[in-house]
């Protein structure tokens, strides 16, 4: 299995969560998880390809085995469940573009200062500290200027998935502070324990790419 590269992100999402979904997965119609959410199926191979954050992975049918654009195995088991848990649970539905927060999900108050700790406040830091870079970023998804904040964003994580990132930079009196809002159509898609799995995609996928130009820069 080709080994993850970096070395201070601990996804809370294990190898067993990703077994038992896989174990769920192959009760699902694939033609019919492709129609609701718009991620092509090849019967002939029976594998799925569906882009999450700019980046292409493959999804087996029945086995739910989740490989990256080269076809290999790899360990970043939060976005391989997110990927199974997406193609479950979508329904189809057109975006309502309707945009709440973390908060505003059925549980989400419950797990909400997990959530603030994971994925905000490290969205807050990276975007106060390394601007340049998040624009980059950003760029790289071909995101949306939102107009609220000193920076934001509306993006596609994967067709059917749209979200919005608003950055408060901070100063010598106040931290800087984040927000991430999504579709309220998700509601209908993802429990509050799927939306912390998607938080963990996003900060990995951010890190990933931040950090990584910030250690070519020195």
């Amino acid at each position: 299995m080709k080994q993850s590269k970096l070395m201070d992100i601990d996804p809370h999402f294990s190898e067993s969560s990703y077994v038992i979904n896989r174990d769920l997965f192959k009760n699902h119609d694939p033609g019919e998880m492709s129609r609701n959410t718009s991620c092509p199926y090849d019967p002939k191979n029976g594998r799925f390809e569906i882009m999450v954050l700019g980046e292409t992975y493959f999804v087996e049918h029945p086995s739910g085995v989740v490989l990256n654009a080269y076809g290999e195995e790899f360990d970043n088991y939060s976005i391989k469940i997110f990927i199974l848990r997406y193609l479950m649970n979508a329904n189809g539905k057109e975006a309502t573009n309707e945009w709440i927060s973390f908060k505003e999900f059925p549980d989400g108050p419950l797990y909400y200062s997990n959530f603030h700790k994971r994925c905000i406040q490290v969205f807050a830091q990276i975007g106060n500290e390394m601007p340049e870079q998040l624009k980059k970023y950003m760029n790289g998804l071909q995101a949306l200027p939102y107009n609220k904040g000193d920076l934001s964003w509306q993006f596609k994580v994967t067709p059917g998935v749209d979200i919005v990132w608003i950055l408060w930079f901070g100063d010598d009196e106040f931290e800087a502070e984040a927000q991430i809002l999504f579709d309220k159509k998700l509601t209908d898609v993802f429990n509050i324990k799927d939306l912390a799995i998607l938080g963990d995609v996003l900060m990995i996928s951010l890190k990933t790419f931040t950090f990584s130009l910030n250690s070519k820069k020195n």
